[in-house]
């Protein structure tokens, strides 16, 4: 309930990530400046868009956010971004073509990082950690 006393429904948001490993490594990006969490560290993806589904999502949104072509390998669960409305899906995904051009309106760097540094670098999106211990991190 809000102040007046009304109950109101926040609607869930629904998104795609992938996750994008290179032996111990996995692909994280940095959110822009200017973007919801920005300066926050997170793996790659974004919203699911109406009549899309969760696969077709993650393949749509590392292509405009990394300029790469990702193949859905497998759907290993979800996680809801806590204080948010949001719940993603998550995906393993194999890079099968593209080179890596990230789009600066929303990714500010790319790193390759293992679970360990994941887990300490400054600003990581409290999902993150979720992520890692369905993938057994």
């Amino acid at each position: 309930m809000n102040a007046n006393g009304d109950e109101r429904r926040t609607q869930v948001r629904r998104g795609a990530i992938g996750v994008l490993r290179h032996g111990p490594r996995y692909c994280m990006v940095q959110r822009a400046s200017g973007i919801p969490k920005g300066g926050f560290w997170c793996f790659p993806g974004g919203h699911i868009e109406p009549g899309e589904t969760s696969r077709d999502a993650v393949k749509r949104e590392l292509s405009e956010e990394l300029g790469i072509e990702v193949e859905t390998v497998e759907r290993v669960g979800a996680v809801r971004v806590l204080d948010t409305n949001h719940v993603l899906a998550v995906w393993i995904v194999k890079r099968i073509g593209g080179v890596f051009r990230p789009a600066p309106a929303e990714i500010a760097d790319v790193r390759w990082l293992t679970a360990d540094e994941i887990l300490t670098i400054p600003r990581t999106i409290p999902s993150n950690e979720r992520v890692l211990k369905m993938l057994g991190e």
